[in-house]
C-alpha cells in the first residue's frame, strides 16, 4: 500500500496539494475532494494526516477539513472494493507491467508505473497471507479466541481498533478480515464488528501527527476519531441484521465484507455531514 502511495503521489507531484487547497474552498467542494483524492491516493490516513499539516500550517480552516475527512472516508472503500475481485490468476502479470513501466517509462508516467506495481505486489501478499494463515487456524488459542468473538461483538470492535491501530491501515485490517471470512474462520457479523473497530484504529496515525501540532490540527484529528466512534455506535446494534441484508445481495462473503466496508463509512459520512456546523462549535469548545 506503502508503494501504491507513494507513486500516486509522486505522479501527481505538488498539483495534488494546489488542489486539495481550491477544493476545499466550501464544505460540499472539500466533501467530494476528499472522496476522489482519497480513491487516488489509497489510503485515508494519507489524507488526514496531510489534512492536519494544512490546518496546521494555516493553509486550511479547521472546519473546512472536516469536510474532507467525511469524503475521505468514502474514497477509502475503493481498495476493498478492489480486493473483493478474485485477480489471483493475473497479479503476477500486473506486478510485470508495473516494474518494466517504472524501470524503462522515462517520464513522469513511471510512477504511475510504480502505484501499478504496488496494486500488484498488495494482491499477492494477501495470496500469501492466506496461505500463511491456515495452519494457524489449528491451534486450540486461535480456535478460542476466534470463537469468543462469534459471542462479543464489542470484542470484535476492540480487536479490530487494535490491529487497524498496529497496521496503520483499515483497508489492510479490512483485507485481513475478508480472508478470515472467506476461509470460514469467522462468521460475518464478527467481520462487521471487526470492520468497525479498523475505522476507528486507523484514526492513531493522525492522532499521533496532530499531538505536536497547533490547537486547529489537534480538532482535525479528534472529530476523525469522533467520527468514526459515531459510526460504530450507529451501526454496532444493527450488526446481525445488516449482516441478513449483505447476505441477501449476494456476492462472495469477501464481496459482501466489502460491501460492508463501504456501507458502513458512506451511510457514516452522510449522516454526519448536516451536524459539521455543529461539530466545529463543539471542537471549539473542547479544545479552545
Amino acid at each position: 500500500m506503502k508503494i501504491l502511495r507513494q507513486g500516486l503521489q509522486s505522479f501527481a507531484g505538488h498539483r495534488l496539494h494546489q488542489a486539495l487547497l481550491w477544493m476545499t474552498a466550501t464544505t460540499w467542494r472539500g466533501f467530494w475532494s476528499g472522496s476522489i483524492s482519497t480513491a487516488l491516493l489509497q489510503s485515508s490516513t494519507a489524507l488526514t494526516v496531510m489534512a492536519v499539516s494544512f490546518v496546521d500550517a494555516g493553509l486550511l480552516p479547521f472546519g473546512n477539513a472536516f469536510a474532507l475527512i467525511l469524503g475521505s472516508n468514502i474514497g477509502t472503500t475503493l481498495t476493498t472494493q478492489l480486493l473483493a475481485f478474485p485477480l489471483d490468476q493475473i497479479t503476477p502479470y500486473i506486478m510485470v507491467f508495473g516494474s518494466l513501466g517504472f524501470l524503462f517509462i522515462p517520464s513522469h508516467w513511471r510512477f504511475l508505473s510504480q502505484s501499478v506495481f504496488g496494486l500488484g505486489v498488495l494482491f499477492f501478499a494477501l495470496g500469501l497471507l492466506q496461505v500463511g494463515m491456515a495452519p494457524l487456524v489449528d491451534l486450540p488459542v486461535i480456535q478460542n479466541f476466534l470463537k469468543q468473538l462469534g459471542d462479543n461483538h464489542l470484542q470484535g470492535v476492540i480487536a479490530g481498533t487494535a490491529v487497524s491501530a498496529l497496521l496503520h491501515s483499515s483497508n489492510a485490517t479490512t483485507g485481513i478480515v475478508m480472508l478470515l471470512t472467506a476461509d470460514g474462520w469467522i462468521t460475518l457479523p464478527t467481520a462487521l464488528a471487526f470492520i468497525f473497530g479498523a475505522n476507528i484504529g486507523t484514526c492513531f496515525t493522525a492522532v499521533f501527527a496532530a499531538l505536536a501540532s497547533s490547537r486547529a490540527a489537534q480538532r482535525v484529528a479528534l472529530f476523525h476519531v469522533l467520527l468514526n466512534v459515531f459510526g460504530v455506535l450507529l451501526f454496532l446494534p444493527f450488526v446481525e441484521p445488516m449482516a441478513y441484508g449483505l447476505t441477501i445481495m449476494g456476492g462472495s462473503l469477501s464481496r459482501q465484507v466489502a460491501n460492508a466496508h463501504t456501507i458502513f463509512n458512506l451511510l457514516s459520512s452522510l449522516l454526519a455531514f448536516p451536524l459539521l456546523p455543529w461539530s466545529t462549535r463543539f471542537l471549539k469548545k473542547v479544545l479552545p
